[in-house]
């Protein structure tokens, strides 16, 4: 997100209104950026890397690897605008942790904490449009046949609402959109039995810390940043948005970290960047006061 743009790319001034498909949450990518063209040598870098280590005898699941590179590189490119470095250097460490032979929270999950960091901070500068609420809304359904995949449809529901409330016009569409979606996923979480019946088998200073990270997100507020949403109006990014987006991502990783249990450490890319996000931010409150 180069200073004016946000996380995947500029988009062009403007749209033709005949256009096939047209969304407000969903941006191209923008290849004369150089945060850009690192991520995608990144990403062909950690593909390569994975392929080799899957032919030497490694699991399959190692393939993956260029995938979670790419979404904690989105997510860290919202929840961290003004800085490219920190969504590179995440998303690097993403791919080692895979390449490296450990778990990981779920690709749909993650897919899902990128979309609700992306509708509350809105980086798009531009309110989802009624196609894009029920994309949204199906899709935290759909995920949700995993605990992690629970707390991210529920975690999207909320951004939806918080996205409607913040906005200088509240919208029908968007309450009613943030309510069903947060039914749904409830709905096809209890289907799938995916609610322990006794409490979980916690790693008690594990999701001690990431609870204390999550804390720190949601009190610690963000510098103003300085780069631009993507529409016309090139207004910068709310600080109030992305203080919310911060928190909420933060709140999210603590209740899958403790609804996965024993196994809370498949959220440790995750955490990794939301602890570089708040790592950078307390630099970038140095130098401004210097």
């Amino acid at each position: 997100m180069r200073r004016g743009i946000s996380a995947l790319g500029r988009q062009k001034p403007a749209q033709s209104c005949s256009m096939a498909f047209r969304s407000h949450v969903v941006r191209g990518f923008d290849v004369s950026s150089l945060s850009n063209r690192l991520m995608f040598g990144l990403i062909a870098i950690t593909g390569v890397a994975s392929v080799a280590v899957w032919i030497s005898g490694g699991d399959i699941a190692v393939l993956w690897a260029p995938v979670q590179t790419f979404l904690v590189w989105a997510l860290v490119r919202e929840l961290d605008p003004d800085h490219d470095s920190t969504a590179l250097f995440a998303g690097l460490v993403a791919g080692l942790w895979i390449l490296a032979g450990f778990d990981v929270g779920g690709t749909l999950p993650a897919i899902g904490l990128l979309m609700a960091a992306r509708v509350v901070v809105n980086t798009t500068g531009r309110r989802p449009l009624v196609w894009d609420l029920a994309a949204l809304g199906v899709f935290a359904a759909v995920i949700s046949f995993t605990a992690a995949g629970w707390v991210a449809g529920f975690g999207l529901a909320i951004a939806i609402y918080i996205d409607n409330r913040m906005a200088q016009k509240h919208t029908t569409a968007g309450a009613l959109t943030a309510a069903l979606a947060a039914l749904g996923a409830s709905a096809i979480a209890s289907l799938s039995q995916v609610f322990p019946q006794q409490m979980p088998d916690i790693s008690q200073l594990l999701v001690l810390m990431i609870g204390v990270l999550a804390l720190v997100a949601v009190v610690r507020e963000p510098e103003p940043p300085t780069s631009l949403v993507d529409s016309r109006r090139k207004t910068p990014i709310s600080q109030d948005r992305l203080h919310a987006g911060r928190g909420l991502i933060g709140v999210l990783v603590f209740g899958a970290a403790f609804l996965a249990g024993s196994d809370a450490a498949a959220m440790g890319p995750t955490v990794i960047a939301l602890t570089l996000v708040l790592i950078s931010n307390e630099i970038e409150r140095i130098r401004r006061r210097r």
